[in-house]
């Protein structure tokens, strides 16, 4: 909960205002309704506009006196990039399949393990193994009897090291499991106050990779707000996020980058040279050094992205998928145009209730290709979102695309050839 910081003769004084305010709007309409054209419409209707009034008050004063659940911080956005060049609009992605259509609910993130088996997590807490259309549980987040995404827990990054599944449960850590179900585990409990740094809260954790040697790398989006109200993480703009790092033989943990803004995917170089992360809210990835002269340190490696972006995944001729889970409209985006104006954000929390601001992102697929420097190479696209209104994540293997969601019915599956 958002804790007040207004004193006691603050509230007192905008109550007082408040209660003055709604008696002079009752007064000046029941004056309209005695001198006006509505006299003559008969009391029926000076009861209905009365009604109408007294309504609309009360409404203004509840949302005038209650603090929003998000406390926005003042920043400017670079205008968007035109849709141009390797960005021009195109319908590739509308080639893509929906498998699975309706059978399952929020596949977030996709792993590829032996023999072409997907695995991914799902809205409803489950972990499943995907082979044709045969979708098989084999783990969970929360429980079979729990209710609530909190206590059933959400799925979200999933990653397969040493012939087991690893996934990220946005509330509590990061589990491991057996590719076919047999057993499960906690590895990393964020709940532990043991595991804790810095006095940092965890509550939102998103995507992980995992180094040949046993590191986990991992993000947590915002230490105010969880994953089932990240839209208010987004709208906020604060520097909530954090990125990790996880011994898997030590079981040290370490904060590497605290500060960041929505830390979204995370994905690790060919070389393990240096490990990304997205910034989802300013529309940009870091780049954190691992090696080299620049170990320790972390720069910008993409700035001033079209959209947001969510997980990010290596390609298998190099460079890196970027999903995006939003676009950002040249020349108009919302969120950007409004990122100055931190009174306004604030606002339109407590008037829309947070499903509503969700529903404020347009239907707009699109992956970005960048090259091992960061440069934007090519994109896939699917305008309006008739076939893949949004992607959370890309998952390559054997040439085809799986296209992962954190909303969608369905997994894309695009094969390259039709594309590239």
């Amino acid at each position: 909960a958002v804790v007040s910081t207004q004193s006691t003769g603050e509230l007192a004084g905008r109550s007082l205002f408040l209660c003055f305010g709604s008696l002079v709007v009752f007064v000046m309409t029941q004056s309209l309704l005695e001198h006006s054209y509505l006299h003559s419409a008969g009391s029926v209707c000076k009861r209905s506009v009365q009604g109408m009034t007294l309504i609309l008050v009360v409404m203004a004063a509840m949302i005038i006196s209650y603090s929003p659940p998000i406390k926005p911080v003042t920043f400017r956005m670079p205008p968007a990039p035109k849709l141009t060049g390797p960005l021009t609009p195109n319908t590739r992605l509308r080639s893509a399949q929906q498998i699975l259509k309706s059978r399952i609910v929020g596949p977030e993130s996709i792993a590829v393990g032996p023999n072409g088996v997907l695995y991914t997590g799902l809205a409803n807490g489950k972990i499943v193994s995907i082979k044709g259309k045969e979708i098989r549980e084999i783990g969970y987040t929360g429980s079979s009897q729990c209710s609530g995404e909190e206590n059933c827990g959400r799925p979200l990054g999933v990653r397969i090291h040493n012939d087991t599944l690893y996934a990220i449960n946005a509330y509590r850590g990061i589990l491991k499991l057996s590719l076919e179900g047999e057993w499960q585990q906690v590895v990393v409990n964020m709940k532990d106050e043991s595991v804790r740094l810095n006095n940092i809260q965890t509550r939102f954790i998103n995507d992980m990779d995992i180094s040949r040697s046993g590191t986990i790398y991992f993000s947590d989006s915002s230490s105010r707000h969880t994953r089932e109200h990240n839209i208010y993480e987004f709208v906020e703009g604060g520097p909530h996020g954090t990125l990790f790092s996880y011994n898997l033989l030590t079981r040290e943990i370490k904060v590497l980058i605290s500060g960041l803004h929505m830390a979204n995917g995370v994905q690790l170089s060919a070389d393990e040279s240096y490990v990304l992360v997205a910034e989802c809210s300013r529309a940009r990835i870091v780049r954190y050094w691992l090696e080299g002269a620049h170990a320790g340190t972390w720069d910008y490696f993409a700035m001033n992205l079209p959209g947001y972006p969510d997980n990010i995944r290596r390609r298998e001729t190099g460079g890196y998928w970027v999903g995006m889970a939003a676009v950002r409209r040249y020349p108009f985006c919302l969120m950007d145009t409004l990122a100055p104006y931190p009174q306004i954000r604030a606002g339109l929390t407590k008037i829309l209730p947070f499903f509503v601001l969700r529903a404020l992102a347009s239907e707009y697929g699109m992956i970005l290709v960048l090259d091992e420097f960061g440069n934007v190479m090519d994109s896939l696209q699917d305008p309006g979102g008739a076939v893949i209104p949004s992607v959370s994540e890309v998952a390559e293997h054997d040439g085809v695309l799986y296209l992962g969601s954190y909303r969608s019915s369905f997994i894309g599956k695009l094969r390259l050839r039709d594309e590239f």
